[in-house]
């Protein structure tokens, strides 16, 4: 069965959305993701997708993402995990993927497609 993960960050623009990428390689994986404000053209978070995800990764609380979930939604808060990385990359930055790898690594077994992250990081092991 698939494990279904769900990347919030605020616009939906860059942190979330280059982990849906990241990981969407993965097998055994369904990804998605949603912004608490996403601008025009993004996906902002609602109930269908907070009922849909196995696992929600925020990527900072003191952006308020884990406050805005429990707030404004029915979500368990045993299935919404904090990745504490701050707005300062862009989209696709490999030092960002790297980084996403080594915060899910802890909640998330990726033995069986590291080799393909990596290569998703640019980093041919």
């Amino acid at each position: 069965m698939n494990k279904k993960l769900l990347f919030i960050c605020t616009a939906n623009v860059k942190r979330s959305v280059t982990a849906e990428a990241l990981f969407s390689v993965c097998p055994n994986i369904e990804t998605k993701s949603a912004g608490t404000h996403a601008s025009s053209g993004s996906v902002q978070v609602n109930q269908e997708l907070v009922d849909w995800a196995d696992m929600i990764f925020v990527v900072s609380e003191p952006e308020g993402h884990i406050s805005f979930l429990k707030e404004n939604f029915k979500v368990d808060d045993e299935k919404i995990i904090n990745l504490d990385i701050p707005d300062m990359y862009y989209t696709h930055d490999p030092k960002l993927k790297e980084l996403l790898i080594e915060k899910i690594t802890p909640y998330i077994d990726l033995s069986f497609c590291l080799s393909q992250l990596l290569k998703e990081v640019g980093v041919d092991k």
